[in-house]
């Protein structure tokens, strides 16, 4: 893994409880999971620590994303790590770490994710755009 790191903090109208809970009900990251004009498949959503996720997200033109990851801590509700690797073609690219803390902040959630591991700063600027519109999704759900 390299060391090249992303980190969006945001705050949310809803409760520390109500955020994380869209993290990890599949229902709720079809929803909410990937960039504005994208939809989700879910495949697998096994959301306790050592449990597995696996998801496609289609773009608007029909392109499809192949995720997956590994559950490695869930503290509801404060903090979430996942691993994180897209498929490219036949194989999987490298595994990269989504944690994801939660603080109330009076009736709101100031959420910090930090996705680390990327191999570069194209890669880190990618899913920064990516992070950013899902995250304009998931406000949505709380609007």
């Amino acid at each position: 893994m390299a060391d090249v790191v992303l980190i969006i903090t945001r705050t949310l109208d809803a409760k520390p409880e109500d955020v994380f809970k869209a993290w990890t009900d599949p229902k709720q990251v079809a929803e909410w999971y990937g960039p504005e004009g994208f939809a989700n498949e879910v495949h697998e959503f096994d959301a306790r620590e050592g449990g597995a996720y696996r998801l496609t997200m289609k773009g608007p033109n029909g392109e499809a994303h192949l995720l997956r990851g590994v559950f490695k801590t869930l503290r509801p509700p404060t903090k979430l790590v996942v691993t994180w690797q897209w498929q490219n073609g036949d194989t999987w690219g490298s595994e990269t770490l989504v944690t994801v803390d939660f603080k109330p902040v009076g009736d709101k959630t100031e959420m910090t994710m930090t996705h680390s591991g990327f191999a570069d700063e194209k890669q880190k600027e990618m899913h920064n755009q990516g992070w950013t519109s899902s995250f304009n999704k998931l406000a949505k759900l709380f609007a």
